[in-house]
């Protein structure tokens, strides 16, 4: 049976177009800054979303283990109002921070990029970013949990850096995500790309066709950008809901 996360995937890679040059300035947030994963929330735009609640309780798989209970029944919650963003930060000993977005003292938090952000509004109301530096982490608990094909976890493994960014439809109908793997040259990129491609239509493996120019954007940005259009009942399946 394929895996839900892997049944519908209409992609973009390379370049959302202009998601690469026009960014805004990074976003300082108040979590620790020894924190290798970094989220921005915004629980205004999550509410009445149908995938929110699970989507963003699941980010406690990124905690230790002992923490991941509390830290699920804290996220459900979803504090915060309406015009207030919430920041989360794991450190690589797996503690958590959840807290408000509020920018901390010049000396003190971690950055999210301006290119996450710009990622952020790249899909439907966008309720959720993550941005992790090194990967790995990030890639670990997508191959854990296989919310991610083995083919983009390759790909992924010689990233600098991952970003994935979450909406959903007007209509609630469909989760819009997008990955985004930074790598440190042009060609690093390419060649992920490359092999990439080679995956197309594979479903279990990953399940794209890679549009033209992709190869072209990709060396230029040294990122390869995945867009996956997944069906809410699906994703809703897919996730723990407890």
């Amino acid at each position: 049976m394929r895996r839900p996360w892997l049944l519908l995937v209409a992609l973009a890679l390379g370049g959302i177009a202009g998601w690469a040059w026009l960014s805004p300035g990074g976003l300082r947030l108040d979590v620790d800054p020894r924190s290798r994963e970094v989220v921005l929330l915004l629980p205004g735009e999550a509410r009445g979303r149908r995938t929110a609640e699970a989507v963003i309780k699941a980010l406690a798989e990124f905690a230790t283990p002992g923490r991941r209970a509390g830290l699920r029944t804290e996220l459900a919650r979803l504090p915060g109002g309406d015009d207030e963003a919430l920041a989360l930060g794991f450190t690589p000993e797996g503690a958590a921070t959840l807290r408000s977005a509020a920018p901390p003292r010049p000396d003190e938090g971690k950055t999210l990029p301006g290119l996450a952000r710009t990622q952020l509004r790249g899909v439907p109301h966008g309720y959720l970013v993550m941005h992790a530096e090194p990967a790995q982490g990030l890639l670990a608990a997508a191959a854990r949990r296989r919310w991610l094909g083995g083919a983009l976890i390759e790909a992924g493994a010689a990233a600098e850096s991952a970003t994935i960014a979450v909406g959903e439809t007007d209509d609630g109908a469909f989760l819009v995500a997008t990955v985004a793997f930074a790598y440190r040259t042009g060609d690093e990129a390419e060649a992920a790309l490359r092999r990439l491609t080679e995956k197309s239509g594979d479903f279990e493996a990953l399940g794209f066709a890679a549009r033209p120019g992709a190869e072209r954007l990709s060396r230029q940005s040294r990122r390869v950008v995945i867009r996956f259009d997944i069906e809410t009942d699906l994703v809703l399946r897919a996730l723990p809901r407890g």
